[in-house]
């Protein structure tokens, strides 16, 4: 720890705080240092690190806490710069409508080729799955059974839609490379180290970018819009809190609660 952060540390302390609040604090508060580095205390600066928190974190709650945070530090500093904290609006879930899902699920078809059908899995599974991204790049075909139709990760188990399925078996008939993991490079497939890797969690999210720009109007569409989307239908159906929580592989049932008056 450095001294100024010590010395920080001391005047936390001195506020009487309890120690994990004070080691809350630290943590967050060296999370920014090391963001900031050489750079300048100027405005600029700063709100290029709101940017950076807006981009990094999905929850204006943790965004919010690392604000005040900070605001706590720039006082301390006595820094002449307070951030402004988040709104509740700012929690807004956006779903996609029926249509606008099936446009976009059936958009990769256009491209006939493997790369076309790699495509048309990931956008079909990262909605009817309910996994994150970062899950759906480390599957492996052996992952797969699909007489029972469902996905294993782990602990979780999440279930494959008829159509899911459908595609799935054409692109694995196609497939004749040795890369255990379901989406792979394939221009790279072959290629010395790479031949066993799959695709990069912000690869995945280009091919979403990718296809929502087809849309007529262009979207925004991230992983997180086909988990909202899924659940969102789900809760129209009637589907319970214990419902979503299952499917949507939350670990916490209060998780699920807060998620599901969101949506």
């Amino acid at each position: 720890m450095t001294q100024k952060l010590k010395s920080y540390k001391k005047y936390l302390e001195q506020k009487k705080l309890q120690a994990k609040t004070i080691k809350i604090y630290l943590w967050h508060l060296e999370q920014f240092l090391q963001w900031q580095g050489d750079k300048k205390n100027t405005s600029a600066n700063y709100k290029k690190y709101y940017g950076y928190l807006l981009k990094t974190y999905p929850k204006v709650a943790t965004i919010n806490l690392r604000l005040v945070i900070l605001n706590a530090w720039f006082k301390f500093k006595k820094i002449n710069w307070q951030f402004d904290l988040l709104t509740a609006e700012k929690q807004n879930i956006e779903v996609l409508d029926k249509n606008q899902l099936k446009q976009f699920l059936d958009a990769p078809l256009k491209n006939k080729s493997l790369l076309g059908l790699r495509d048309k899995i990931l956008l079909e599974l990262g909605y009817c799955t309910g996994l994150k991204v970062g899950q759906l790049t480390q599957t492996k075909k052996s992952d797969l059974n699909l007489e029972k139709n469902i996905l294993k990760l782990k602990k979780i188990e999440a279930s494959i839609s008829t159509t899911t399925k459908f595609y799935l078996l054409k692109y694995l008939a196609q497939r004749s490379d040795e890369n255990p993991y379901l989406f792979i490079n394939f221009d790279r497939a072959q290629k010395g180290a790479n031949k066993h890797l799959p695709i990069s969690i912000r690869s995945a999210e280009r091919i979403l970018e990718k296809y929502a720009r087809t849309m007529q109007p262009i979207l925004k569409i991230t992983p997180q819009t086909l988990r909202h989307t899924l659940a969102y239908n789900l809760k129209q159906e009637g589907a319970s809190i214990a419902a979503i929580q299952h499917t949507l592989h939350f670990a916490t049932k209060q998780a699920a609660e807060e998620y599901f008056k969101k949506i």
